[in-house]
C-alpha cells in the first residue's frame, strides 16, 4: 500500500526546516561545531541528524523553548495529518 503526502504535510514541512537550521545555528554558536557537521552529515546521509538536533534542544538549554514547543507541535500535526490522511 502506497501513501501519498498530502499538501498540508507539505506545508509543515517548511516551518520543522526552519526549526532544524536554528538548532543547528545554535549548535555552532554554543561551539559544538562536531555535533553540527555530523547533524548535517547525518541529516543526508540516513535522516537521523534531525532527530539528534530535536533531542540536543531539549536537552541542551541553547534553544529558545518557544522554538523547540513549536517545533514538537509541528512534529505532531505533521503526524496526525499523515494519520489521518488529509
Amino acid at each position: 500500500m502506497e501513501q501519498e503526502i498530502s499538501s498540508i504535510q507539505l506545508v509543515l514541512t517548511i516551518p520543522l526546516l526552519v526549526f532544524l537550521g536554528c538548532a543547528i545555528v545554535a549548535m555552532f554558536q554554543q561551539g559544538k561545531t562536531g555535533l553540527g557537521i555530523t547533524t548535517i552529515i547525518l541529516i543526508f546521509a540516513c535522516g537521523i541528524g534531525s532527530l539528534i538536533a530535536f533531542a540536543w534542544g531539549w536537552m541542551s538549554n541553547n534553544v529558545n523553548i518557544k522554538i523547540m514547543i513549536a517545533w514538537t507541535l509541528t512534529i505532531i500535526a505533521n503526524v496526525i495529518a499523515g494519520v489521518v490522511g488529509i
